[in-house]
């Protein structure tokens, strides 16, 4: 009963600090695409990462 009580509480903690991470490298990312966009309009660039920046000829 013991040991499926620890593994059940080392289990909650990994998943929370996967929830954790996961957040966190979201966060950073969007820093990072705000940034990136804020010196490419800086520049008069547009940024080809960007969803729908480009246009087809169609």
């Amino acid at each position: 009963m013991q040991l499926w009580l620890i593994l059940g509480l080392v289990a909650l903690i990994i998943a929370i600090a996967t929830v954790i991470v996961v957040a966190e490298d979201r966060r950073i990312a969007r820093r990072a695409a705000r940034a990136r966009q804020a010196r490419l309009a800086r520049l008069g660039e547009t940024d080809p990462l960007a969803p729908g920046g480009l246009q087809a000829d169609g």
